[in-house]
């Protein structure tokens, strides 16, 4: 039997907001029946992406925190993470705290922020998620996954080049969306997540389709065969995805589903680009 493997990103890629729409939904269904296996890679934590996992019965492990953790969906246990040195991570929120940016801290399925971290605590506190906005000074939790910062395209970039100078090496730093910065331990992304669980199937794919917007998934889409991207993406991602598709508002996942189910694709069989 076939083992076909669709990876996708969720924000911006398979969907806009907070559930999947029942175009995607229905597609993703098809995709089930003909033999598709789906898998979610995202920088959301488990409890934020569940709804969006579920929308799409994407029941193997969930590559999850940008890749710092891949966990099971139904069990919410991780099956392997990378946790981020207390000390480095002290040392980046140090770094971003005095920049006019918001601040996030992701530990084991909460976050930590500062009071004056608005749209940071809003919107864990909708999603039911544990959240500590008490920060006063630079601190940080003893479990750390990652750090992230979100604020203006104009002062993440900016904040993005002060932090490559400073830690260079010792840190992986990315754009993970429009105005959201990502500090992960060294090696850590989508890509190098899904390349582990890999490592522990007892059978290679025969085709791995992966599809992403953003930086963050540069590494996911160089790790599959047929690397897919919605036309609204960076263009960095546009630059290396073979499958171009119509944005997340118009159901462009849907519109790929429905193409690979048409064309029975082979990893060999694309050459050149293809916009749908």
């Amino acid at each position: 039997m076939v083992f076909k493997l669709l990876v996708t990103d969720i924000d911006e890629t398979l969907s806009r907001g907070e559930c999947v729409s029942p175009e995607v939904s229905a597609a993703c269904r098809r995709l089930h029946e003909n033999g598709w296996s789906l898998m979610v890679a995202t920088g959301r934590i488990l409890a934020t992406a569940i709804s969006h996992i579920r929308g799409i019965e994407a029941f193997l492990p969930a590559i999850v925190y940008d890749g710092g953790r891949v966990m099971d969906p139904a069990s919410g246990k991780p099956i392997c993470e990378t946790l981020m040195d207390t000390q480095l991570a002290l040392e980046i929120v140090t770094a971003g705290w005095d920049h006019p940016v918001e601040l996030q801290i992701i530990g084991d399925e909460r976050a930590f922020c500062r009071r004056s971290d608005s749209m940071t605590r809003d919107f864990f506190l909708a999603s039911g998620i544990p959240v500590d906005h008490s920060l006063t000074r630079p601190s940080v939790p003893h479990d750390v996954f990652r750090v992230i910062f979100h604020g203006s395209p104009v002062h993440i970039r900016t904040l993005q080049e002060h932090l490559k100078t400073l830690f260079h090496g010792r840190a992986g730093i990315v754009q993970a969306g429009e105005g959201f910065l990502d500090i992960l331990p060294p090696g850590v992304s989508k890509g190098s997540a899904l390349n582990s669980w890999l490592d522990t199937c007892p059978e290679s794919p025969d085709i791995i389709v992966a599809a992403g917007d953003h930086h963050n998934d540069l590494e996911l889409l160089a790790a599959a065969h047929i690397a897919v991207a919605p036309q609204d993406a960076a263009e960095d991602v546009l630059r290396v995805a073979k499958v171009i598709m119509p944005p997340a508002d118009r159901h462009g996942f849907a519109v790929m589903a429905e193409w690979l189910l048409k064309w029975e694709v082979t990893r060999d069989e694309i050459t050149g680009s293809v916009v749908l």
